[in-house]
């Protein structure tokens, strides 16, 4: 499982964000064979990369002001034992099935905890999802 994917940004997305930052990227995924670690390890290597269409910042994304109600609903909402087949079924209602692929949607979507390992390293809690397929086979 890879811990990072190398992404190209070219043109006005360059500026677009920062090492560290927290992103939603929108692109074109790739793998192109690697002939040294080919040789070094015997089998077909693939490095993965995504060039890069669209980048926005998780600042710009969820920079949006809720009104009192919709905090109070949300609240009445999260109080309630069933919550995680409600948003399962609120997810892509129009898709029938796949349970365990929205599930790892809205995890990936509210994220985890970070963890503190023996106060030596520190490990983000954030859940990356990396969503490929086919165009019109429902990714957004």
């Amino acid at each position: 499982m890879p811990r990072s994917v190398e992404i190209i940004l070219l043109g006005d997305n360059i500026d677009g964000c920062k090492p560290g930052d927290e992103v939603e990227v929108t692109g074109i995924y790739q793998h192109r064979f690697d002939f040294h670690m080919n040789i070094k390890h015997g089998f077909p290597i693939f490095n993965v990369l995504i060039e890069a269409n669209a980048i926005r910042r998780a600042d710009e994304i969820f920079n949006a002001n809720l009104p009192d109600e919709d905090k109070q609903e949300i609240r009445n909402l999260s109080k309630k034992p069933n919550l995680s087949q409600i948003l399962k079924d609120s997810l892509a209602p129009s898709i029938y099935g796949h349970n365990h692929i929205k599930m790892a949607l809205l995890l990936s979507m509210f994220g985890g905890q970070s963890k503190d390992v023996q106060g030596k390293h520190r490990i983000r809690g954030d859940i990356n999802c990396l969503i490929l397929g086919d165009p019109g086979t429902a990714k957004s």
